[in-house]
């Protein structure tokens, strides 16, 4: 087959592209590639464009609402499926943010007439964008960025909350990245991790790789050592979620604890 679009899960996308580079190159050649049901950081996004040599789009849905926002041509936000959803940005009260602040993503349904929906909260994050015009010329509200939900947020000892974009951006520049295949960060407790770490390259030393790896999450969160504490594993795979996805940061805190 080759198809002319390619659409599925993100990390399903991104394990199909690193078969195809296992093998030399992807042999398939679509025109686009569309994902979605979970975030994708940058550099899983470039690594799928570059093997398969084709933009990536993401779209934002859920099983309640179906699709409900998703990146022209342009991409430089999400276009809000206004014409079938009313999706507000709202504080732990319900009450609206202002544009450019971070939000809980409350939707109200416009086709829903069986079960209405109405304000209803998904447990996704999001930032409203202050802009009111796309290039592309569609004149649906954007959406600036999608943070995740809230169990895959990091709250930290001092109260700051980090977007699982912030870890997945950031691993990039890790030393040791282009030596993992998969990794999986978990929130035990506000100030415990653990790490989980699929290797590439077999001829890495895992004592050096972990002891990097500490140092430079501790550098790219701003703790301290006696804050936070850090462990590492290495594993021979790391399992989907029962959903199918392959989550990269999870936190084991109660989501309704944290306050957007």
């Amino acid at each position: 087959m080759q198809p002319d679009v390619l659409d599925g899960y993100s990390s399903s996308l991104l394990l199909i592209a690193k078969e195809a580079d296992k093998r030399g190159g992807g042999t398939i050649r679509p025109k686009l590639i569309i994902g979605g049901a979970e975030l994708i950081d940058s550099p899983s996004r470039r690594f799928i464009e570059d093997v398969f040599d084709a933009p990536f789009y993401d779209q934002y849905a859920s099983i309640e609402f179906e699709r409900l926002a998703w990146q022209c041509r342009e991409r430089v936000g999400y276009h809000i499926d206004a014409d079938s959803v009313v999706m507000e940005f709202v504080d732990s009260h319900g009450e609206a943010v202002a544009p450019g602040e971070r939000g809980e993503i409350a939707c109200t349904s416009l086709f829903n007439y069986a079960m209405p929906f109405i304000r209803y909260t998904v447990g996704d994050v999001g930032v409203a964008s202050e802009e009111t015009a796309c290039p592309c010329g569609c004149t649906f509200p954007l959406m600036k960025v999608l943070e995740g939900r809230k169990d895959s947020l990091i709250v930290l000892p001092d109260g700051r909350i980090l977007s699982p974009l912030v870890i997945g951006d950031g691993m990039m520049f890790f030393k040791f990245y282009p030596s993992m295949d998969q990794y999986r960060l978990i929130q035990k407790k506000v100030d415990m991790f653990r790490f989980l770490v699929k290797k590439k390259d077999s001829n890495v030393d895992e004592r050096v790789m972990a002891q990097a790896l500490v140092a430079y999450v501790r550098e790219l969160f701003h703790v301290a050592e006696s804050e936070v504490t850090f462990e590492v594993e290495f594993v021979d795979d790391i399992p989907l979620d029962a959903s199918g996805k392959l989550m990269k940061v999870v936190s084991e805190l109660n989501a309704s604890n944290v306050t957007i």
